[in-house]
């Protein structure tokens, strides 16, 4: 079996919702070897759209843009029985006014700006599933 291929199906997908792609340039190795999606916010109705089809292992959605999408977008994640279960980790700046509107999403873990590459490489697999992180595992070490 082509060794890319069967990682290329088995890697965990991570979905960025970010109109920044950069959010995860400074990450450790390890983050380059897992499946990334970028989806710039435009509608949070395309971002759930993506989601429901391809049902990623793990959402990052950076918060530094609209307040009014991001929690529209958090709570049609959590309320449609498709996504409900997947987990989001929400990056923010540590604006005191954006810590405000982070009480009322509901997330998974929270990562605060700056934060150090280390700590989101330990968020991310820390959410993203046993089963999927020993596939990836096999697969890339």
């Amino acid at each position: 079996m082509n060794k890319n291929a069967a990682s290329k199906v088995c890697l965990p997908t991570v979905l960025v919702v970010s109109n920044d792609q950069s959010i995860l340039i400074n990450a450790p190795s390890t983050i380059d070897s897992l499946n990334q999606v970028c989806i710039p916010i435009l509608e949070a109705t395309q971002v759930i759209s993506w989601v429901q089809e391809h049902q990623p292992d793990l959402i990052i959605l950076d918060v530094c843009w609209s307040e009014v999408i991001n929690m529209q977008l958090n709570a049609a994640l959590r309320l449609d029985w498709l996504t409900r279960n997947i987990p989001i980790l929400v990056i923010a700046s540590s604006d005191t006014q954006q810590c405000h509107s982070l009480a009322k999403l509901d997330y998974d873990a929270c990562l605060v700006r700056p934060y150090e590459p280390e700590e989101l490489a330990q968020t991310v697999f820390s959410l993203i599933s046993n089963s999927a992180c020993e596939m990836h595992s096999k697969i890339i070490y």
